[in-house]
């Protein structure tokens, strides 16, 4: 009887039809389906490739990266593996199985995203199909997988299987409008094809480009609050008209795409504007980091006084700074850009640095590990919305515009060389206001890019005007 359940679980990855494959991950919690085609090398010892960068992945849960240097003795030790944990199961007919080991390995100098130790601790893994001494060199397998959200919309977790090379299921893949050799392709059914990847997008923003709207916030939990005219109304106001809610949680905000809400002077036609990237406070030095007050009265300037002259408040900015070459006496901190030599070749224990002018003290550092660890969660697609903002009589209106600009896979690497170059910099808005005899902290410790530099941090940028079907 024992006999008889093996040969059962071991048949069902080679009869396996697109239906069951779509009822065995949607059942277990998957919001969408991708799919890879599997090759000769993909297996349990030389891993699967998945993608070009992390941020290529964003739209799984993905853990914080980590480095640990080789120890090995010799001159040339091999080129450095960044290694990001992935939640992942297994699903077969028996169920869903841990696989504890799971995770991602980044080579930034190819660059090239693996999936590795996916057979490791699991009890019921598809080793029949992965493990390199069994079917694991057999091409055309497929590997499904599908990101699993929590009530809150999270992804917590990655559930997936494998099918063998003469499976229904996989002659389905090699057949798709969608397949495209060597990528992870989403699942999509004839009735809900699209144009392009943008085509869902596009049309959710024809239904609002145009408008004039009173700005307002969709609270996660599903609470209305309008009007509301804070200076991230635009974004939030944005979102919600998509059917965003606000919240805190990393990854593309609609679809595949991480929207961004540009401010223009007309929409008629695009504006260079500062984008921010993202805002990450700095995690180095690990002993003896200053609070957000005392590094801000330390490093900041006074921007206002009271009627005796006494500060109540200071500001850190982009003028207390001065990058390397640069002489800028009122700065207090040098900033350097360490471990770097190129986008495909840099230093996972590298770090964007803050040194006190002088003594060259660690003031302030964003480790490479820590900014990696933000940047694989939203730029992989961006879709950045021209907007304007009018203010008349107390009344607050916002209107989005036609001219989307798209910004299209990206890399850490490139952002990296993008800082190098001056193009991305670090334009800080650190604040410490006196209330009473207690300073109160403003933390703000961003990122940001010139909307007509951002071809230097995506391999393509689009340019679509969606009142005209031909541009995209």
């Amino acid at each position: 009887m024992c006999d008889t359940h093996v040969n059962e679980a071991r048949q069902w990855y080679d009869t396996a039809d697109i239906s069951r494959v779509n009822e065995l991950l949607t059942n277990t919690g998957a919001s969408s389906i991708w799919v890879k085609r599997l090759v000769a090398n993909n297996n349990s010892k030389q891993q699967v490739y998945l993608a070009g960068d992390p941020s290529d992945l964003s739209f799984l849960p993905l853990g914080e990266p980590s480095y640990t240097p080789t120890k090995s003795q010799k001159k040339k030790a091999g080129n450095p593996v960044i290694q990001i944990p992935v939640t992942w199961q297994w699903v077969t007919p028996n169920g869903q199985f841990d696989a504890p080991n799971a995770k991602l390995c980044y080579y930034p100098q190819y660059p090239e995203v693996r999936f590795s130790g996916f057979l490791q601790g699991c009890k019921e893994a598809p080793s029949e199909l992965l493990s390199e001494t069994r079917r694991g060199h057999e091409v055309n397998r497929c590997l499904f997988l599908g990101p699993v959200k929590n009530a809150s919309g999270e992804v917590v977790r990655v559930v997936a299987l494998v099918v063998g090379a003469d499976s229904p299921a996989a002659q389905y893949v090699l057949g798709m409008e969608t397949f495209e050799a060597g990528h992870l392709c989403p699942i999509v059914y004839q009735s809900q094809r699209q144009r392009d990847e943008f085509s869902v997008l596009e049309q959710a923003l024809a239904n609002i480009v145009g408008r004039k709207i009173t700005p307002w916030r969709l609270n996660n939990d599903g609470a209305i609050v309008r009007p509301y005219i804070a200076p991230n109304a635009p974004g939030l106001t944005l979102e919600a008209e998509l059917g965003v809610g606000e919240n805190a949680i990393p990854g593309p905000d609609f679809d595949i795409w991480e929207l961004k809400a540009i401010k223009q002077k007309s929409l008629e036609r695009r504006y260079n504007h500062k984008v921010t990237l993202f805002t990450p406070q700095p995690d180095l030095p690990e002993t003896g980091r200053l609070s957000t007050v005392d590094f801000v009265l330390k490093y900041g300037h006074v921007h206002t006084i009271d009627e005796d002259g006494n500060p109540t408040s200071y500001y850190f900015t982009s003028g207390d700074i001065q990058r390397e070459g640069e002489d800028k006496p009122s700065a207090k901190l040098e900033l350097v850009l360490e471990g770097f030599t190129d986008a495909k070749h840099f230093d996972p224990n590298g770090m964007i640095a803050l040194y006190e002018k002088g003594t060259r003290n660690l003031a302030a550092g964003w480790s490479y590990l820590k900014l990696l660890g933000h940047w694989q969660r939203k730029h992989n697609r961006a879709a950045y919305v021209p907007y304007l903002r009018e203010d008349e009589d107390g009344n607050t209106l916002v209107e989005f515009g036609p001219l989307i600009t798209l910004g299209i896979s990206t890399s850490f690497g490139l952002f990296l060389q993008a800082f190098k170059d001056g193009k991305a910099v670090y334009d800080p808005g650190d604040k410490a206001t006196l209330a009473g005899d207690k300073w109160t902290p403003h933390a703000r410790s961003q990122f940001r890019i010139n909307l007509n530099d951002i071809a230097t941090i995506y391999q393509e940028v689009r340019e679509v005007d969606i009142r005209d079907p031909e541009t995209f």
